[in-house]
């Protein structure tokens, strides 16, 4: 029944009993990497972030390996944070016969929504070991507050 979704053998493309498990293969890889499986159609690069909450800050983690700092654009833009960039292959061989590849490349523009409202003139970057870390302190008004119930 399946069949009908499958390529056809035409044009030297793999053998027909190749493709459930290379299809179970795609398949598991998505649902374990959501994000892999648009790259490995697209190859486009994407860095994977890490958002935390505190009472008095917002910390965000990007993952972007090989890039200098430079090269990262960052912006807080209507109570989001606006992480835009490009990661460049250095050396582009059009003779390079790739065995395996995994590495994505490709320009990323990535919108990482905030539940509170910062103080703009205090946000504050680090980049390292290709970690970008940003500390967005809260606005005054943002920042929660305990209230002591009376009994």
């Amino acid at each position: 029944m399946m069949e009908k979704w499958l390529p056809s053998n035409i044009s030297g493309s793999l053998p027909r009993d190749k493709y459930p498990e290379k299809m179970l293969d795609l398949l598991e890889e998505m649902w374990t990497r959501p994000s892999a499986g648009f790259s490995a159609f697209s190859k486009s690069f994407m860095p994977s972030v890490e958002v935390v909450e505190k009472d008095d800050e917002i910390l965000v983690k990007a993952e972007i390996p090989g890039l200098d700092p430079q090269d990262i654009e960052l912006s807080v833009e209507n109570n989001n944070l606006i992480l835009r960039g490009e990661k460049k292959r250095e050396k582009k061989d059009e003779q390079e016969n790739y065995v395996h590849m995994e590495c994505s490349y490709g320009a990323f523009n990535r919108v990482i929504p905030l539940r509170a409202e910062v103080d703009r003139e205090k946000v504050s970057a680090g980049y390292k070991n290709g970690v970008l870390s940003v500390s967005l302190p809260k606005a005054r008004e943002s920042r929660s507050k305990k209230i002591p119930i009376e009994s």
